[in-house]
């Protein structure tokens, strides 16, 4: 109803009427006395010139507190996303979005001549006294809106149990508190605005706070839309908002429906033929889907659980936990997220399409913005919610639900090789170059790292060695091509060289902030007990301490920003409605971007990630038609597989593991699969994921490093002359040199074991490490081979080679990798 012009005539009688109104303050005391309190004769003591001078003496100004009203969130283009909400579902509007048909409604039941009267009704004060007198108790009230109104405002002010008792006893002093308050707010505001606020502050039932919510709540409709039978079962709430619940009490709701819309029709707001045909409308709701979690209601659930962990485990939110809840589920904030719809659509098809709900294999997408931070997407293959059989989710048969925001895990899920990257980068900062050779055998043996027990073992011996993925790795490699075939006993060697806690420290500083990388000082180890990188953990760099797909996604955006480092940001702005007007809500962001490695560094890291994709294990399933980096990870025992990579303008980390134990339920026999490795499904969702958001975004191809080729470059070393010697002589001493050896027997009248001849020859520098075959007599009783294979008949100082010897067998970049005899940790 519009707010009714304020005349000549009414100021005059708004005039008399504050003249006239304590001279009947004494009558009115004594009405209010009666009217709370039956029988009369009970009084005893109190007479209304107590009652007056009582409320006189009360203060006349009305403290109204902040409505609680849930915070909503949007995404990057505007679009609401979800709400977070506490024990108040609430949501405000202006007067002007309630239809009239709604305003009549509530007017008509609860205060037909609210527009006539001064805040309190003198008239049906005294009606009601007569009525309650006759009944012998209190049948009928007298509260206008206006006092209904103080009513809720004095309960919403109530924080302990006494002054909640105290905002609802049936008092003679509530009585009056409420009468002097509403005689103060009818002073200050004009009718349309008290009627606002009782629409938004007013109870309506099964959790439903205010008009708005109530109306989307029963109805899932805005409240604009209310048709008269919806608006009569509203108002008809008001009164006992329990026992006219539609949802629990339907006949009741309908029986308090119909007394709405008589009382409407005696006003003469409907007509007979409005009332008849409302009337024979059956009761019907529409319930929007209800939730204990508003974040399953939410269009983007795992997101939405994102947003608010960070900011409820945020001190810099609010001083306490009780004021982060406070402000977030009841400050009525605008929460602007980084979310693109694009990027987010992009990623959830792509994860759900290459392993869709209801694998045992949990999978992870994150999407960074490089040099942001902001976090484009969250997306995970699974139904937000509880599980159905209730239980944990490491005993879970519910493959199907989950409310772990997997992208955010980091005590599950080992990224594998994709954490070569950190000693790759570690190793160019101290200026070792690209073509850095050593040779990778099948399995190497340090003398500096914790070696991983050789099969069968029980404990440290020279048989325990690291191990590659496949047999056939074993050869030279440089620092890219070892890169791109992701080759373990290469990176051994070369954390042998950069020191692993550089490795560690180069990990953190590009943004992996996951307890099992940190620097374990005493303050970090109060919250990280179980972390840290030791000096001899040589399988960290082969990623086995557990981080999250997040930082992992941090990280290579990092490296897409050419050293910039921008730690993850799921918002843009937060604001709260003050008046009319949104405000900034006081809140200190994350640590601005920073440069933490040298660009150069970062672009040669970029040019080697690029060969991964190009050329290496990530050639199959990870090239998306435009240059860019990359790199796959299986961790040990298949327990989990990886790929994270990047453009300039997008970085994306994927991640598979079974959650109930990445160990005890190995990435085997999935999704046809008999082992998945990161080239494989996780390669697959990524290039999926970033192919969907560059064409949703029409980003155009941005410049990045050219691709490094490095080839090995061994150094030279002098080759011993070992020809004449006794061949385990021989071994010995080129093996101590870092040499390989082949031996060779041939029918010779030298004694047997006695070295004829090598290849190449000795006294020469030759590459470190390059295989040297050795000619070896058989002795002077050897007799002629029976397989009809060459002989050679060579004399001791002779340096003839036989035309057929071995051949190093170099890795083939689209090979499909097998399980080594020493398979510790999978490394592609």
């Amino acid at each position: 109803m519009p707010a009714r012009p304020r005349t000549l005539r009414s100021r005059v009688r708004t005039a008399v009427g504050r003249a006239v109104r304590f001279v009947i303050i004494t009558g009115l005391a004594g009405v209010l006395l009666a009217f709370v309190a039956v029988p009369f004769a009970a009084l005893v003591g109190l007479t209304a010139k107590g009652g007056a001078d009582s409320f006189l003496e009360l203060p006349a100004n009305l403290t109204v507190p902040p409505l609680p009203q849930a915070s909503r969130m949007l995404d990057s283009q505007g679009n609401v996303i979800g709400y977070l909400r506490g024990e108040q579902d609430r949501e405000i509007v202006a007067l002007d979005q309630v239809p009239m048909v709604m305003r009549q409604a509530i007017i008509d039941i609860e205060d037909s001549r609210f527009y006539e009267h001064t805040g309190l009704d003198y008239k049906g004060l005294i009606r009601a006294y007569v009525t309650n007198q006759e009944s012998g108790s209190v049948t009928q009230g007298g509260s206008t809106l206006t006092q209904q109104y103080v009513k809720n405002v004095l309960l919403q002010a109530a924080t302990t149990r006494e002054t909640k008792e105290a905002a609802t006893e049936q008092t003679v002093k509530r009585k009056l508190r409420e009468a002097r308050y509403a005689l103060y707010l009818e002073d200050h505001l004009n009718k349309d605005q008290i009627l606002e606020r009782y629409l938004n502050i007013a109870y309506f039932g099964d959790g439903a706070y205010g008009v708005q919510t109530a109306a989307k709540h029963y109805f899932n409709v805005d409240v604009s839309q209310l048709t008269l039978p919806q608006a009569a079962v509203l108002a008809g709430l008001v009164k006992n908002p329990t026992a006219y619940n539609p949802v629990l009490h339907p006949q009741a709701a309908t029986v308090r429906r119909d007394i709405v819309l008589d009382r409407m029709h005696e006003l003469g707001h409907l007509s007979d033929g409005q009332l008849s045909e409302t009337r024979a409308m059956p009761l019907k709701l529409n319930r929007p889907p209800q939730a204990v979690d508003p974040c399953q209601l939410s269009s983007v659930p795992f997101f939405c659980a994102y947003v608010r962990r960070t900011l409820l485990a945020d001190d810099r939110f609010g001083a306490t936990r009780a004021d982060r809840e406070r402000l977030l589920f009841e400050g009525g904030l605008t929460i602007r997220t980084t979310l693109n719809p694009v990027a987010q659509a992009a990623a959830q098809n792509a994860v759900t399409g290459v392993l869709p709900p209801g694998n045992r294999v949990a999978a992870g997408v994150a999407m960074i913005q490089p040099g942001t931070g902001k976090v484009l997407a969250l997306a995970v293959n699974r139904i937000y919610g509880p599980s159905s059989d209730g239980l944990a989710p490491d005993r879970t048969t519910d493959f199907t639900h989950t409310k772990q925001i997997i992208p955010l895990e980091e005590t599950s899920f080992s990224p594998g090789s994709t954490f070569k990257v950190f000693t790759l980068a570690a190793a160019i900062e101290k200026g070792m170059p690209l073509g850095t050779t050593y040779y990778s055998p099948v399995c190497y043996h340090s003398n500096i790292f914790n070696n991983p027990r050789a099969e069968g073992s029980t404990r440290a011996s020279p048989a325990d060695c690291f191990g590659n993925a496949d047999p056939t790795e074993a050869g030279l490699y440089s620092m890219t091509t070892a890169t791109w075939h992701s080759v373990n006993t290469y990176y051994i060697q070369l954390a042998e060289n950069v020191g692993i806690q550089n490795t560690a420290e180069m990990a953190r500083r590009l943004g992996v902030t996951s307890c099992r990388v940190q620097d374990q000082v005493p303050t970090v180890r109060q919250s990280c007990p179980a972390g840290g990188i030791g000096s001899r953990d040589g399988s960290a760099v082969l990623g086995s301490n557990e981080i999250s797909t997040m930082d992992l996604a941090t990280a290579y955006a990092t490296l897409a920003a050419r050293g910039v480092r921008c730690d993850p940001q799921p918002f843009e702005s937060i604001t709260q409605r003050v008046g009319g007007t949104e405000r900034p809500v006081t809140y200190t962001t994350p640590q601005a971007c920073r440069q933490v490695l040298a660009p150069d560094v970062a672009d040669k890291v970029t040019s080697v990630l690029e060969g991964v994709i190009l050329h290496g294990t990530g050639a199959k399933n990870a090239q998306i038609g435009r240059p860019a980096a990359g790199k796959t990870g299986t961790a040990q025992g298949f327990s989990t597989a990886s790929f994270a990579g990047y453009i300039p303008q997008l970085s994306v980390a994927v991640t598979l593991a079974d959650p109930r134990s990445p160990t005890t339920y190995p990435l085997r026999n999935v999704q046809g699969l008999n082992q998945v490795y990161g080239g494989d499904l996780p390669a697959a969702a990524w290039a999926r994921t970033m192919r969907g958001t560059i064409d949703g975004l029409n980003l155009p191809v941005a410049a990045m490093p050219a691709p490094d080729d490095s080839e090995p470059n061994p150094p030279k070393e002098m080759l011993p002359d070992v020809v004449g010697q006794n061949v385990l002589l021989a071994r010995v001493l080129l093996t101590a040199q870092g040499f390989r050896v082949t031996v060779q027997q041939v029918d010779n009248p030298a004694a047997a074991g006695t070295v004829l001849a090598m290849n190449p020859s000795g006294g020469q520098d030759v590459e470190a490490g390059s295989n040297v075959v050795l000619m070896v007599s058989q002795g002077p009783d050897s007799q002629p081979r029976s397989d009809g294979g060459a002989t050679s008949t060579l004399s001791p100082g002779a340096a003839t080679v036989p035309t057929q010897q071995p051949a190093t067998v170099t890795p083939s970049p689209t090979r499909r990798r097998g399980k080594s005899l020493f398979d510790v940790f999978s490394g592609n």
